[in-house]
């Protein structure tokens, strides 16, 4: 898989140069970028000039993150850019689960290019301008973080908003919020309560300490640590293996467990029966129970386009 680097300037100025002093910076308002089509050999084309790549390895796209001379900060419009990539890939019936990672191994993202915030402070926050980093949960595709190096800031934002991080061993994640005077958003006071629990949740978000991969990993984070040369591929290979599954089921699954962490266990309970009929009236249950008897892989249909509207409707989302 490969990608072509897009231009970037010299000069390098990110969260993680100049933690905890400096705050995050804004991206710009969302462009007009057309969806993406996979080209006969399975890449996803990428125009000129744009920085984050898009490439499908089988059923999986993978979103790559390039800015490598500032340690893959969010600059111009890259923030928007993810964010039309993420829902061009769940919309696309092809993809069973998205990698978002950042390019070379030596940093995930470093958050905003805090040069930028100098320029244009009154999008620093700004929910629409910073979509891309709250996204990965309102797909029904499943998406997974390969982090190498710093997820800070933003970054730190984005992988914990996706549904599954796998971390190389020099990855170090860390929310700088409360060392910098800003109250941490994007889903820091709510979704990673769920993630790892309150002690540890409060104690990243009030110390705003980085932690290394194996500590992410006690605390359960991360699902695992690989050598970085490995974490993409370990991420695409835990894509794959979730592409083997009914899709359709997978997205009943993600937007049951999205219901019961919004609405409680009990709502979420009430709601199971009630995604089971939706999927019923599909045909992923007799192709799972003829595989099973005839001793073959299931060979799955892709989700119907309508599918996760039917979802998020039972779910009143």
């Amino acid at each position: 898989m490969t990608t072509t680097r897009a231009s970037t300037a010299d000069v390098s100025t990110s969260a993680a140069d100049t933690h905890p002093n400096e705050k995050e910076a804004p991206v710009a308002a969302t462009p007009e970028i057309t969806s993406v089509t996979p080209t006969s050999n399975g890449s996803v084309p990428v125009r000129e000039g744009l920085t984050v790549h898009a490439t499908d390895d089988g059923p999986v796209r993978v979103l790559t993150i390039d800015n490598v001379t500032k340690r893959n900060a969010f600059g111009g419009d890259m923030a928007p850019m993810l964010h039309r990539l993420l829902l061009d890939a769940d919309a696309d019936p092809g993809v069973r689960a998205i990698v978002v990672t950042g390019a070379g191994t030596e940093s995930f993202s470093s958050g905003h290019d805090l040069q930028e915030v100098l320029k244009n402070p009154e999008t620093a926050g700004d929910p629409v301008a910073n979509a891309a980093f709250t996204t990965p949960p309102l797909l029904g595709t499943p998406v997974i973080a390969a982090v190498n190096g710093n997820a800070y800031a933003a970054g730190f934002i984005l992988a914990m908003n996706c549904d599954l991080r796998i971390a190389g061993t020099n990855a170090r994640f860390c929310a700088v919020g409360a060392r910098i005077g800003l109250v941490p958003v994007g889903g820091q006071l709510s979704r990673l309560l769920d993630v790892v629990g309150y002690p540890v949740a409060f104690k990243l978000l009030a110390t705003a300490t980085p932690i290394d991969a194996e500590e992410a990993l006690r605390v359960n984070f991360v699902t695992e640590v690989c050598d970085p040369a490995q974490t993409v591929e370990r991420a695409v290979a835990l894509g794959q293996h979730i592409a083997g599954s009914s899709p359709a089921v997978v997205r009943a699954v993600k937007t049951g467990l999205r219901a019961s962490l919004a609405k409680g266990i009990n709502a979420g309970a009430a709601l199971e029966p009630q995604l089971a009929a939706v999927i019923r009236a599909l045909p992923d249950g007799d192709e799972g129970v003829s595989s099973f008897l005839e001793k073959r892989p299931p060979v799955y249909p892709a989700a119907p386009t309508d599918l996760q509207d039917q979802l998020d409707a039972v779910a009143e989302f």
